[in-house]
């Protein structure tokens, strides 16, 4: 192949997957790329994201009468669970570093009661789904990419 034929394939194949991925990107909704990481302690925006989430999952689902009463109890205990609370950093940085140290295991533990609950939660309503429906909440719950700050 000469260098002008190489040129134009290398940048035929930039352009194609540039496309591809503005077009994928252009399809997501708000609940498709952004995270739990993207309020930065802003509940509000939070318990908004959640809403939308949880309402996106309920209508894939496509739940029978017998089961809303485990979809309210489910979206009830993910709803209590709520958003951790981050100190801020200009405490943290005041701390001294046996201080910073033992905040930092007391925000771990509390992390772990969280998913601890989260998790319970979710094997209590994924036992009363069909297979199919057990199909859609695994998709729903994937992980969605990398968070903000993660290289």
């Amino acid at each position: 192949m000469n260098k002008l034929a190489k040129t134009a394939l290398v940048s035929l194949t930039a352009i194609g997957l540039g496309t591809a991925a503005f077009s994928v990107s252009a399809g997501m909704s708000d609940c498709d790329h952004m995270g739990p990481m993207s309020f930065r302690g802003d509940k509000a925006k939070f318990a908004e994201f959640m809403e939308k989430r949880h309402a996106a999952m309920h209508a894939a689902l496509k739940l029978s009468a017998e089961q809303e009463g485990a979809w309210k109890e489910f979206a009830a205990k993910m709803k209590s669970v709520g958003m951790q609370n981050r100190p801020e950093r200009e405490k943290m940085a005041a701390l001294h570093a046996p201080e910073r140290m033992d905040k930092m295991l007391a925000m771990m533990k509390e992390g772990e009661t969280r998913m601890e609950t989260r998790a319970a939660a979710v094997k209590e309503f994924y036992a009363v789904l069909t297979p199919e429906q057990q199909k859609v909440f695994d998709a729903q719950m994937a992980p969605r990419g990398h968070h903000p700050g993660h290289r």
